[in-house]
């Protein structure tokens, strides 16, 4: 389970998050009419040119409005001088951020939505007279800056108010576009003096843990941060991250235009989402589903906080394309308006049901992959779940008495080693244990992987007791597993390794080892158990 690892170098610093209001207003709808006028919000008055009567636009309330070939649509933010938020700089100055997204829009390349702001009122009839953004991909992030006047009385925002113009134009040339009411973009707008409401992140901030058949496995990275916004780790909100999973079909119709914006991938034609799942937070109870669905989870298996998704119901044979989704706020206050998405992750199912991806095992649970399916209840990845899991509990007993008589709570001086405890040897020794005893399995060939046929595994009770109903290709175990039970254990138990001199012959092809070339390429050459921290150390050094 080493293949982690990539996600933490390219995700070791997570988001910052919006400190919360205590109340999240709703998505303004504004309904432009055919004259340009705005209808239906508060503050907005109904029938008016919208030029001289713009809409009122708030802090942190998205706009959400269609906008065609032609028209313009204005709004105006008022500055708030006395604010305390996070858009106060050091150099006096008040930071207005700018978001939005592109729900949907006409068909043509040539064509987007071009976003206008100043503090300068005369904006409204000549949007050229202000800084400007684009929306690219779906999204677009702007910043404008206003100055506070400073004096021993008070202080007061320089400006009052901010004109933001939106309207359609050329792509290339930057001019606006001749009326055409069948053009017609729906498109969310943001402005805040905390944050961007709408964030776009280039991480995927996703890991595909392994697949097989029907389901697939995924997790967030770190979230240990976000945990610790609430008192409790047990009652951390798993709505925080939403995923949507399309087909590989669909895909590549966001790809085209709108890839990067959450209000389309939200609203998208995706096959299942984890909005709204039905979670009990049970280990493994949800092994049994066949349904469409995903299932929603806290883990810390890997030593960190992360939130897992088991997506179910899926077809053999077959790539996805998943989006994760974050909600912003803290503190208990989850915004229901805007968020972070992130990049999209791939991830495809196997062709057979020789592998069943199983997790939440009581004893080895640090195990999160595909294993040989047995040819008892082939079907049921909670009895394969069990019967895996006590073959391993039950040749760890044995080893469990002998470190009993280890003098491990005695004086320092009289201790095996000052810096290893013999809850460290156990640790080590479980997670070894569980990776030489549980195999895990694909039906990709590969350089790194050993064949194994349904009749000669690596052990006489895979043989006896699991008789997998049919070959498969085995992912080694890291070397580094042995390692650690030899550096963490007494050498009264006399652990040694083999030495692998290369990556392709292992001895007796009992395991594989990793370097930095295969962990940089993403190339999964071994399967890894536990807390893989000192072993992220020792690849960077």
């Amino acid at each position: 389970m080493w293949c982690w690892l990539v996600l933490l170098i390219s995700l070791a610093l997570g988001i910052e998050s919006f400190d919360g209001f205590e109340a999240f207003p709703e998505v303004q709808n504004v309904t432009i009419k055919k004259d340009g006028s705005f209808d239906g919000v508060a503050g907005v008055k109904s029938g008016s040119n919208g030029i001289i009567n713009p809409g009122n636009i708030y802090e942190w309330t998205p706009i959400s409005a269609n906008i065609s070939s032609g028209e313009r649509n204005v709004f105006v933010f008022t500055v708030d001088g006395n604010s305390t938020r996070l858009g106060i700089a050091s150099t006096y100055e008040i930071l207005i951020f700018l978001s939005g997204n592109i729900c949907s829009q006409p068909r043509g390349i040539d064509k987007t939505l071009r976003v206008s702001y100043s503090f300068d009122e005369s904006v409204q009839t000549n949007s050229s007279l202000g800084r400007y953004a684009t929306f690219e991909n779906g999204y677009m992030q702007a910043l404008a800056v206003s100055p506070l006047r400073v004096s021993d009385a008070n202080t007061t925002a320089k400006y009052s108010n901010l004109y933001v113009v939106v309207e359609p134009v050329n792509a290339t040339t930057n001019t606006a576009l001749s009326a055409n009411p069948g053009d017609v973009w729906h498109y969310r707008l943001s402005i805040s003096e905390n944050d961007l409401v709408y964030q776009w992140d280039t991480r995927t901030w996703l890991n595909v843990l392994d697949t097989d058949h029907n389901s697939a496995l995924l997790v967030t990275g770190n979230v240990t941060g976000d945990a610790q916004q609430f008192s409790n780790n047990s009652i951390y909100d798993t709505s925080l991250y939403d995923l949507y999973v399309y087909s590989f079909e669909e895909s590549p119709k966001l790809d085209s235009s709108l890839n990067i914006s959450l209000c389309a991938i939200t609203n998208g034609p995706y096959i299942v989402s984890s909005v709204n799942s039905n979670n009990t937070g049970e280990i493994g109870h949800g092994l049994e589903r066949t349904a469409l669905a995903i299932e929603k989870t806290l883990t810390n298996r890997m030593y960190t906080y992360q939130e897992q998704f088991y997506v179910t119901g899926l077809n053999s044979s077959s790539t996805y394309v998943a989006y994760l989704t974050k909600r912003i706020g803290k503190k208990g206050n989850l915004s229901d308006v805007g968020g972070v998405l992130f990049s999209k992750q791939y991830f495809s199912t196997r062709g057979s049901d020789a592998c069943s991806l199983i997790f939440g095992l009581p004893f080895c649970y640090g195990v999160a992959y595909s294993v040989p399916s047995p040819s008892k209840s082939p079907n049921n990845k909670t009895a394969i779940a069990a019967t895996y899991d006590k073959i391993a509990e039950s040749l760890y007993a044995n080893f469990s008495k002998a470190l009993q008589i280890i003098p491990c709570d005695t004086e320092m001086d009289a201790r095996y080693s000052p810096i290893r405890t013999c809850r460290d040897c156990a640790t080590s020794y479980r997670n070894w244990l569980c990776a030489v005893t549980i195999p895990r399995c694909t039906d990709t060939a590969s350089e790194y992987y050993a064949f194994r046929k349904k009749d000669d595994n690596r052990n006489d009770y895979l043989n006896n007791e699991i008789q997998p109903i049919a070959d498969y290709y085995e992912m080694l175990p890291c070397i580094d597993m042995c390692y650690a039970v030899a550096r963490d254990c007494p050498s009264n138990f006399m652990f040694a390794c083999p030495t692998v001199n290369n990556k392709i012959d292992a001895k007796f092809r009992s395991y594989n080892s990793l370097n930095l070339d295969d962990l940089l390429q993403a190339v999964q050459t071994c399967n890894f158990i536990g807390n893989a921290t000192e072993l992220f150390r020792e690849l960077f050094d």
